[in-house]
């Protein structure tokens, strides 16, 4: 096998390292997501550890209907596409929401 085949090759999820498990904090995100069912019948088929952050809000995962969102989720001051539910901090999430 080439270099350059080798490059190819999808990281899998339950590939182990010589020091452990090796994942981003992305993944972590998206294993909890493929654990909870949020994938369903294509989980098997997806590897979490090929994601880029990008990829993890890309997908149409969240509720864009701020009507169902629940009332503390955004105020009149400060509006978001999405329910933040946790942090000091915002995040700009461009593209896709």
């Amino acid at each position: 096998m080439s270099f350059d085949e080798l490059l190819t090759i999808p990281e899998q999820d339950e590939w182990v390292y010589s020091d452990e498990k090796s994942t981003a904090c992305v993944a972590f995100i998206l294993e909890m997501y493929k654990a909870a069912g949020v994938f369903g019948p294509l989980a098997n088929n997806i590897q979490v550890t090929e994601f880029t952050i990008r990829d993890a809000y890309t997908p149409k995962l969240f509720e864009s209907n701020q009507t169902r969102l629940p009332s503390w989720c955004n105020t009149e001051e400060e509006k978001l596409d999405f329910c933040q539910i946790l942090g000091e901090y915002r995040m700009e999430l461009f593209c896709c929401l």
